[in-house]
């Protein structure tokens, strides 16, 4: 089941970057991530006050955490903007890539709270495989 979320969760991070590249071409680039980001905010909202009634308790969080907002806001604009250079094919396999060797890393380092799962050199091909399919989609 949660394979079948992320499966799921992969096809509309594309298509959401694609719908976010023809919304910056009416609103700009600061409009469509405002946009998307005002957008999702109302309706998690409505969708806690619904389901749960749960309310947000930001006190006391480390400060930290708020930088989650900052990386999803760079994650929105920065798919947006190179789609249109990229294309979504090669933008998604270059991101791709990003989330695997940083996942590595917080995995190796145990950062954030995550459980440390140390790096080994068996997974070393796999990652040298990735960036082989990286470099084979640009050159295509």
């Amino acid at each position: 089941m949660y394979a079948l979320f992320t499966l799921l969760a992969g096809a509309c991070q594309s298509a959401m970057a694609s719908l976010n590249g023809m919304l910056t071409n009416h609103v700009g680039m600061f409009g469509m991530s405002f946009m998307v980001h005002a957008i999702g905010g109302i309706l998690l909202i409505l969708y806690m006050k619904a389901t749960t009634g749960e309310k947000l308790k930001i006190s006391g969080m480390p400060w930290y955490l708020y930088s989650a907002g900052f990386f999803g806001i760079f994650l929105v604009v920065s798919s947006s903007y190179c789609i249109g250079i990229l294309g979504v094919s090669f933008m998604t396999c270059i991101s791709v890539t990003g989330q695997l060797v940083i996942s590595a890393v917080i995995d190796h380092f145990g950062w954030f709270g995550v459980p440390k799962i140390p790096f080994n050199f068996r997974r070393l091909p796999c990652f040298l495989l990735i960036l082989a399919g990286l470099i084979i989609i640009n050159l295509s």
